[in-house]
């Protein structure tokens, strides 16, 4: 049995393009582990709210009380049986949704 030796030989290619783009691939690689070697301190963050954000805030808020204390008085009326819906309420919502 003879042994046969293969060789490869390496082939260089150069295409600026191409080593452009690794070498802003390899740039924006370091710029984003820079980063990490940072040293943050602890509650340096802070945020301040608007009056107008607060104000909002607070609305959320009622509006939310609102719902579940109308929720809840709905929910007791279904549970005693007290619940009263118009025909009239239903079959208008009936009609406006088979329009769609």
């Amino acid at each position: 049995m003879s042994k046969v030796a293969l060789s490869t030989d390496r082939v260089n290619i150069s295409n600026q393009s191409i080593d452009r783009a690794t070498q802003t691939a390899q740039a924006g690689e370091v710029a984003r582990n820079t980063g990490k070697d940072r040293q943050v301190s602890r509650g340096s963050d802070s945020v301040a709210l608007s009056s107008k954000a607060k104000e909002l805030d607070q609305l959320a808020s009622a509006v939310d009380e609102s719902r579940a204390d109308r929720l809840g008085k709905v929910r007791a009326a279904l549970e005693s049986g007290t619940y009263q819906v118009s025909a009239k309420d239903i079959a208008v919502k009936l009609i406006d949704a088979n329009k769609k």
